[in-house]
């Protein structure tokens, strides 16, 4: 296990291309660029309207608020379409954060996460309308930093249960999420895991530049690195992100007009196909407009 651990941080500190490429480093960045611009057309792919059309053969913008995303979707074609259509959403950042890692390392994968999530709030394919990015952050979170994801969600979790409010949950964290990286991150890279790969033989500690990685003498590796400048300048954008994205939300909140979310009961009115104005207004607060 703490070999495999090693081995995932080693590659997504460095990426398999660096060091092949550590003398051709336009090559890298030029690659990267054309990882980062994928990226922000897999995020593109809106599985709501993809799935409305291709096994309900509807348009799911018709119906509801128009918007193509889980809330929408849960509403007009039920709770497995619904799923459908976050897992797939997710799975599509953790696809692009993912082979971002592989390749380039942490990084270049934040900036593919960063390129996925513009892509799905504004997809060139629809319009340049889409939703607001909430569960591709989370899953840029999971891919680089699982803990970290689980302590997100735990508090996005508290908050939604406390205020009711999926909305309120989406804006707190991801305001949260640089403070928590921060201290979390630099807690988790900088100490508990040198320490647990020292004591499993892995590598010994010696002090390095900001996410270096170097050979010692017995070539062993030291994996000892704290938050770069790309993920402090991500984070702090993501945080000022979530709240433009949701500013109607909040302004709806403060005039208490925002829906409310109850876990694990049904809402008193669901907007369906055969009544899809049932709702003048309809809370698209989990993932945005998603």
């Amino acid at each position: 296990m703490a070999k495999l651990l090693y081995q995932y941080e080693l590659i997504k500190l460095n990426g398999l291309l660096r060091e092949p490429l550590l003398e051709n480093a336009p090559l890298f960045l030029g690659l990267a660029v054309v990882w980062i611009a994928i990226s922000y057309f897999l995020g593109g792919l809106n599985f709501a309207i993809i799935f409305s059309k291709l096994f309900y053969h509807d348009d799911i913008r018709k119906y509801g608020s128009g918007n193509a995303g889980f809330t929408n979707m849960k509403r007009t074609f039920g709770k497995k379409a619904a799923i459908a259509v976050i897992v797939c959403d997710f799975l599509k950042t953790v696809l692009a954060v993912g082979i971002g890692a592989l390749l380039f390392g942490a990084d270049i994968a934040t900036l593919a996460g960063v390129g996925c999530i513009l892509g799905h709030c504004f997809p060139c394919l629809y319009g340049f309308k889409g939703g607001k990015g909430v569960a591709a952050a989370g899953a840029m979170v999971l891919v680089l930093d699982p803990i970290e994801f689980v302590i997100l969600l735990s508090l996005f979790l508290l908050i939604v249960w406390g205020t009711k409010y999926l909305s309120m949950g989406s804006i707190m964290t991801l305001v949260l999420y640089p403070i928590i990286h921060n201290r979390i991150y630099n807690y988790i890279h900088a100490s508990l895991l040198p320490n647990y790969f020292i004591k499993n033989g892995l590598y010994t500690s010696v002090p390095t530049l900001n996410g270096a990685v170097t050979d010692v003498a017995d070539f062993t590796n030291t994996l000892v690195h704290t938050t770069t400048p790309v993920m402090v300048i991500v984070g702090i954008f993501l945080a000022t992100f979530v709240v433009i994205m949701h500013r109607t939300n909040i302004r709806r909140i403060l005039d208490g007009k925002e829906n409310r979310f109850y876990f694990g009961k049904k809402a008193p009115e669901q907007a369906t196909k055969s009544d899809p104005h049932r709702f003048d207004r309809l809370d698209d607060e989990l993932n945005g407009k998603n």
